[in-house]
């Protein structure tokens, strides 16, 4: 299948199409993106990210518009955020005293990854609409305005939807 027909096919549900997806666009974000972070693990799971976001916003995948150009950007992006979380994290590490050696990286890690599973279980569990406003503000960090007018929904009912979605986080996670 060409990638056009295989953005259709995802974009309708399919999970096999997903699968040739990734199958095929992993190892090219994968490498793309350890050019930009030069993490392995963390080249490694921006990859994955960027997968996820493709499923959970294939509802909005153009099959007339290019796959590999769209993995590429949304690659480009995760390794941005990354880069101003890191330089936010240096800054803050500046602005306060250390109180005690940290603790072991490694942990941390393994903490952070399983949050971050059971949050996209979580999101994955959401009504559609409710967990495309929550993507479009958390993920691709757009104003309440900014969805509402690609969405063609009023701001309130986007508000609405956040709340819902934090509600829906909040308790899944307790």
């Amino acid at each position: 299948m060409t990638d056009s027909e295989l953005v259709a096919a995802v974009r309708s549900g399919n999970t096999r199409a997903f699968n040739a997806v990734f199958l095929r666009w992993y190892p090219q974000v994968q490498k793309f993106l350890l050019s930009l972070v030069k993490e392995e693990t963390l080249a490694e799971d921006l990859a994955q990210s960027v997968f996820m976001k493709v499923w959970l916003n294939r509802e909005r995948l153009d099959p007339g518009k290019s796959l590999k150009n769209y993995l590429l950007v949304l690659s480009r992006n995760s390794a941005l955020d990354v880069f101003k979380s890191k330089r936010n994290l240096v800054m803050e590490d500046l602005a306060t005293p250390p109180e005690k050696p940290s603790s072991d990286r490694t942990d941390q890690m393994v903490e952070f990854a399983e949050a971050r599973s059971r949050i996209m279980h979580a999101v994955e569990q959401m009504p559609a609409q409710r967990r495309t406003v929550f993507v479009m503000s958390r993920f691709q960090h757009l104003s309440s305005e900014e969805i509402a007018e690609i969405l063609g929904l009023s701001v309130r009912t986007v508000e609405k939807h956040l709340q819902l979605a934090l509600n829906n986080l909040r308790n899944f996670l307790s």
